[in-house]
């Protein structure tokens, strides 16, 4: 099973907008109050957020290419975007494109 065609463009938009994100988030390390638990925090969020980014970055690849690992490798990206809130709208649009094309006759 594959995924449509325009799911791996979302990925990539989606792992754009994470990018920029944990840029933004991790530019707040140099700020003094960045200390302890929020250094922690900010460590995370921007981790977190590069690691989606990536996720989603290889998952669009596969579908661009077709591979078998390509859904599964979708379904993680497309969690892990919306559990990042930030690119949620990339996720569920994906996971809306899986769900659809499960349905779809192979061509």
């Amino acid at each position: 099973m594959t995924g449509p065609r325009w799911a791996g463009s979302t990925l990539v938009a989606g792992a754009v907008l994470l990018v920029f994100w944990a840029i933004f988030v991790l530019s707040f390390k140099a700020e003094p109050s960045a200390v302890g638990r929020t250094r922690v925090a900010l460590d995370i969020i921007g981790g977190a957020s590069f690691a989606s980014a990536i996720a989603g970055l290889v998952a669009a690849g596969g579908l661009f290419q077709r591979t078998r690992w390509s859904t599964s490798a979708a379904w993680f990206a497309s969690v892990l975007m919306i559990l990042t809130v930030v690119s949620s709208w990339a996720g569920i649009a994906t996971v809306i494109g899986l769900l659809s094309s499960r349905d779809r006759p192979k061509t």
